[in-house]
């Protein structure tokens, strides 16, 4: 056995031992060691990758990840072959995604396929994994293809019985589906910290089988098989209790394109051609579509605060994403929000609780990628929910007397006494329909109804009847 020194974190948990203590528990309980290549040769089955260009199959691509200043980090397409696996198994930091992927580059542009839905359940102790391994033997806890010893957790790999194909319609059930599994495994009993479940996405990349552990060289990535089974997502759904995600998206057809040609459109469609193609407009989407509206500056000065005060070790680098997703937000340039980005990192380091755990610039980096990602996705980062799940800063609610933002702000600015609609003085409170309608409809003189139904969050039926058409008033 190689000779180590004992490292603590600032709990004096003694995470080199616990590494042997759990390796010793799994060779005890029966379960064999996979090698890498035969791992990812059953993660990833023969004929499921690329044979020969241009065969309509993905590849996985796998990343090697350096120290600041010792090297650029390197992506590596791995075929059908897995010759390639060799260039990541054995390194310091090598990362694969349970995902095959088109083109040379992990991203979520490029996904094809989800092969296994993976969950990380961080800081196991011997205990733990006792605890878990009954959980998986007596049905209380699903039992995964593979436990994955990954240093001081585990990666818990639920291979699929089919691949999923990553249409971008089923990325937001299938990051809700594993945030309820993540949920469901990471608890009192699987973690010594119970409180500070990490919540990865579908895209997320882990230790590669093979490669080395945050505990170093000595401490390598190892696989144990612990089952024959494969899974669908309904069976992965079943084993949550009350889990709620609707599944039926997954099956929906992803919409086609249109093959209307752009001289067909002009023809057929000359409004959105002058705007669209002549004036360059962007696409318009409403909130539920990914959408998004500009708020007052305040609000990022405000989250800045919030990550000076309250963020702690656990959210630090949800705080960095929550900060990308409220400067958009608020109109702040991405040169500012990259500037206040990194004017954080001394703050955010000093909050290291575990010697393992530091907080660098390549965290801050790789968070800020999100200022790349979709509206969509930064809106829902946005959100309160979301931002309290993850960086732990309780918000609260915006309580507006059931009014929408832009009508309680055109309520509140205006004296009371100039407050007219239809001749009676607006009295404090909710407003009717009726009122709010018209109201909003005053600020918006050029409005659609459409948009009327979208900011005020009235019925269609309900603006329909209170609609006043001020184009045949004017006749």
């Amino acid at each position: 056995m190689a000779k180590y020194t004992k490292r603590r974190d600032k709990r004096g948990y003694e995470w080199k031992s616990a590494y042997r203590e759990k390796e010793a528990l799994m060779l005890e309980r029966g379960y064999p060691e996979v090698s890498p290549h035969d791992f990812y040769r059953e993660l990833f089955p023969a004929g499921s990758l690329q044979q020969e260009p241009e065969d309509g199959k993905g590849n996985i691509i796998a990343t090697q990840i350096r120290p600041s200043g010792k090297g650029r980090t390197r992506q590596w397409v791995i075929d059908d072959s897995l010759k390639m696996l060799d260039k990541v198994v054995g390194d310091r930091f090598g990362l694969i995604p349970p995902i095959s992927f088109y083109g040379k580059s992990h991203t979520k542009e490029n996904a094809h396929e989800l092969f296994a839905v993976v969950v990380d359940v961080d800081y196991v102790g011997k205990q733990q994994l006792k605890n878990l391994l009954k959980q998986f033997g007596n049905g209380v806890q699903l039992c995964p293809t593979y436990l994955v010893s990954s240093g001081k957790g585990v990666h818990l790999y639920y291979f699929l019985q089919e691949p999923v194909q990553l249409y971008r319609n089923r990325e937001e059930v299938l990051a809700e589906l594993k945030e309820a599994l993540i949920r469901r495994l990471w608890n009192d009993t699987s973690s010594i910290r119970p409180d500070s479940p990490d919540i990865t996405g579908i895209y997320q990349g882990f230790r590669c089988v093979g490669s080395q552990s945050k505990l170093g060289a000595d401490f390598p990535v190892k696989a144990y098989k612990l089952s024959e089974n494969r899974y669908t997502l309904e069976d992965i759904k079943a084993s949550i209790p009350s889990c709620k995600v609707d599944l039926a998206p997954l099956y929906e057809k992803p919409r086609r394109r249109s093959t209307v040609t752009l001289e067909e459109a002009k023809e057929l469609y000359p409004e959105w051609y002058e705007k669209r193609i002549v004036q360059g407009e962007p696409k318009q989407q409403s909130k539920k579509q990914g959408g998004t509206w500009v708020c007052n500056e305040a609000l990022y000065e405000w989250w800045k605060r919030k990550i000076t005060e309250e963020v702690k070790a656990g959210g630090r680098y949800f705080s960095i994403m929550a900060l990308c997703s409220y400067g958009l937000k608020c109109g702040i340039s991405e040169q500012k929000i990259r500037r206040d980005a990194y004017a954080f990192l001394d703050h955010l380091e000093s909050l290291t609780e575990d010697e393992d755990n530091h907080f660098s610039r390549a965290d801050v980096k790789d968070a800020l990628r999100a200022l790349k990602g979709d509206r969509k996705r930064l809106s829902t980062i946005a959100s309160r929910e979301w931002i309290e799940d993850n960086t732990k800063v309780t918000i609260p609610a915006n309580k507006r007397n059931y009014r929408k933002q832009e009508a309680h702000l055109y309520l509140a600015r205006r004296k009371k006494e100039d407050m007219k609609v239809i001749g009676e003085v607006v009295k404090e409170g909710r407003p009717t329909a009726e009122r709010t309608v018209r109201e909003w409809q005053e600020s918006h003189p050029t409005g659609k109804k459409a948009d009327c139904i979208r900011e005020t969050g009235l019925a269609k039926h309900t603006v329909y009847k209170w609609w006043k058409d001020i184009n045949n008033e004017n006749i």
